[in-house]
């Protein structure tokens, strides 16, 4: 099918891009921005997006939704997009890019396609179009090459041979790898702080791991995304699980984010974070409460 209108929900740091790099190659992006933060209008109307009202216009006159949300929203998203769908009677194709497990991707795709949509498991790997990235969605299922057809349209689209939670499977397993190192970072040092031992540490991995004290530097952005990450955690230690293997190393990742979303910094945001600061004060304040 030809797609010439996209509804993307929400506009976010990663749909806002998305959706701008879509319209520049052509694609009309629509939105619901009821009940959204003010940023995130800023942000829609910054990167042309139209704003349709509701949720019913916005299947109405979709041929695509993408779901690009925290984690923990998405569900939530199904179940109200389901709504709309059944409200409509339309049979929208509606892609879930969130970092969701196989588990999760399997329960978005019943609430959707028992409302009459076509289901599309898509896992966003890679940055954002914001920042000059071009983000890979590996999508899956019946319906993947509906989202195939973005490929190439400011966005990549490896269109897997898999059913539902085969992308997202994928996703869980990259991010366990990329976060979660941010994870174990974050918390070595603010251990190593707290025990009057940060200096020494930093010391010894200058001599002996230089190539990972240079990747240790990230953590100073961490406070930006780990309000979003904890429900990422939480998917993958559910994804871990599943396949037999543990699933405690996640769920010490995501409370390691949690502790830092609610540190003295955890209300920043891509683009609002401090980057003057030195590693040591990011680990500083990540052991500061907010409260």
């Amino acid at each position: 099918m030809k797609i010439g209108t996209v509804g993307v929900m929400s506009p976010g740091d990663m749909g806002s891009g998305v959706g701008g790099a879509l319209i520049q190659n052509g694609i009309r992006v629509i939105t619901d921005l009821n009940g959204r933060s003010d940023e995130s209008k800023q942000r829609a109307i910054g990167h042309g997006f139209e704003d349709v009202g509701s949720l019913d216009e916005l299947v109405n006159q979709s041929d695509l939704v993408l779901s690009i949300l925290v984690p923990s929203e998405a569900l939530t998203f199904a179940a109200n997009l389901a709504e709309a769908l059944t409200r409509t009677g339309s049979c929208v194709t509606v892609a879930d890019c969130n970092a969701v497990s196989p588990n999760t991707a399997a329960k978005i795709s019943e609430v959707i396609t028992d409302a009459g949509g076509k289901f599309v498991d898509a896992g966003i790997i890679g940055g954002s179009p914001r920042r000059g990235a071009t983000p890979r969605f590996y999508a899956s299922g019946t319906h993947a090459s509906v989202l195939g057809e973005l490929d190439g349209k400011g966005i990549s689209v490896p269109v897997m041979d898999g059913p539902v939670g085969t992308a997202s499977g994928l996703k869980m397993v990259y991010a366990a790898l990329t976060k979660g190192t941010a994870a174990l970072y974050a918390s070595t040092l603010m251990t190593a702080k707290s025990l009057g031992l940060f200096k020494d540490l930093i010391a010894e991995l200058e001599l002996s791991q230089v190539t990972t004290l240079s990747e240790m530097e990230r953590v100073k952005s961490v406070s930006a995304q780990a309000f979003r990450w904890v429900g990422e955690m939480e998917e993958i230690a559910d994804t871990f699980s599943a396949a037999g293997t543990t699933s405690h190393i996640h769920i010490g990742a995501a409370e390691t984010f949690q502790m830092i979303a609610d540190s003295s910094i955890g209300h920043e945001r891509v683009g609002t974070v401090d980057n003057s600061r030195t590693l040591e004060d990011s680990i500083a304040a990540m052991l500061l409460s907010s409260n």
